[in-house]
């Protein structure tokens, strides 16, 4: 009975827009929701609930009136946790042995997990690949990067989500001769694996043109293109930063992709087989990543030493339409119904018009205390924010 409740929850919220991915469907930032409360001047959104999770800066996603996310302990352990998107009553937790690594930050997990009909899979942050029933939370398959490919963990552990592609999932073990590989995602079942890069903390993206489709990789060494059915290369950009750290999830069109990191590199649009199209290399963008709405980039600028900055941009010139400084040093940004919903690192909230003509905000709101590094995710006229700590919120966005 309990398993046929949870599926019938799984199925009840098909209408609604669904946040099953990392940055949402496509991982491109964008949200399908309309009618929800744009107008925060007369009304601003409230806390329908809040929980704690555990340390972490793992997203959420959510389907059919449930939400999951992934957190970690202090204790040596780590989550992956189910709740119901209406009230945040815990459905399932499955918990694991996973070192905990003090970093600059409060530690924990740092990727988001991913939804795939009635599966979810997750990436721990010591390379831990798991496969669970995403209604009842029960274990489908296992495997240990570290082990199965000899991947090297990156310095602060593994931090890009997998990636769905058709029956395979596409995960980046970094090792030599398995800096990428293909599973099977019905079994765990290696179907191959390739390259010497290592791996960074980006998560993957699908891609497609008139020239070629694949999947871009944004490693250690820059973007890098394979064919997903065989991990054969289609491409290299060199693309290097110090510590290895290129974290931001890459944006394509066209043939070209935006890329953007921190310790000085800076932002540009690439063309892999011709080079630079423009370039900034006084912006920094650290984990934070990007969305294309339009004609226009619209990113959360900041790092370490550099202020947070919401900007826009025209995809093809570069030139800058607006900035609008924010509070802390990063941020996060997702656009739906021709509007940015802003978190900033600081824990506020803020709704400003995606378009290019001027910076025009709706409302703001603080929400967490923050340090917070997780993306929003809408559905379903919900909007779920978390922080590093662990704090997890879901807002009423009904009009």
């Amino acid at each position: 009975m309990k398993f046929l409740i949870l599926l019938a929850l799984l199925t009840a919220g098909a209408a609604a827009a669904e946040w099953p991915d990392i940055m949402g469907p496509k991982r491109r930032g964008h949200s399908s929701e309309t009618g929800w409360n744009k107008d925060w001047n007369n009304k601003e959104p409230v806390v329908l609930w809040k929980v704690q999770t555990g340390l972490g800066a793992s997203s959420c996603v959510v389907s059919g009136g449930l939400v999951y996310t992934m957190s970690g302990s202090r204790d040596g352990t780590e989550s992956v946790i189910c709740l119901t998107a209406d009230a945040g009553k815990q459905v399932w937790r499955q918990t694991y042995n996973c070192d905990f690594d003090a970093r600059m930050w409060q530690g924990g997990t740092s990727t988001t997990p991913v939804l795939d009909g009635d599966r979810l899979y997750s990436m721990s942050f010591r390379g831990q690949l798991f496969c669970w029933n995403a209604a009842t939370g029960e274990k489908r398959w296992e495997l240990d990067l570290a082990l199965k490919f000899k991947g090297i963990q990156p310095h602060w552990g593994w931090g890009g989500s997998p990636l769905v592609v058709g029956n395979m999932i596409v995960i980046e073990p970094g090792g030599n001769g398995s800096s990428r590989a293909a599973v099977d995602k019905m079994t765990g079942r290696v179907f191959w694996q390739s390259g010497s890069d290592p791996a960074a903390y980006a998560s993957p993206i699908l891609f497609a043109n008139a020239a070629m489709r694949g999947v871009a990789l944004f490693n250690a060494s820059g973007l890098v293109g394979i064919n997903p059915r065989n991990g054969t290369e289609l491409f290299r950009y060199e693309w290097k930063t110090a510590n290895d750290v290129n974290a931001s999830i890459p944006v394509h069109r066209d043939g070209r992709f935006f890329l953007g990191s921190a310790y000085g590199k800076g932002i540009a649009v690439v063309q892999p087989d011709s080079g630079v199209i423009w370039e900034d290399t006084k912006i920094f963008l650290q984990l934070q990543s990007p969305v294309l709405h339009g004609d226009h980039l619209y990113f959360v600028a900041g790092d370490n030493s550099n202020r947070a900055a919401l900007q826009c941009r025209e995809w093809a010139t570069g030139k800058v339409a607006w900035t609008q400084p924010l509070p802390g040093n990063r941020g996060q940004l997702i656009v739906a119904d021709n509007h940015l919903i802003v978190f900033s690192e600081k824990g506020e909230l803020i709704l400003c018009s995606a378009s290019p003509g001027s910076y025009n905000e709706a409302g703001r709101v603080h929400v967490l205390s923050g340090p917070a590094w997780a993306a929003p995710a809408l559905s379903d006229q919900r909007l779920f924010l978390r922080d590093n700590s662990g704090a997890l919120v879901c807002l009423d966005m009904r009009p």
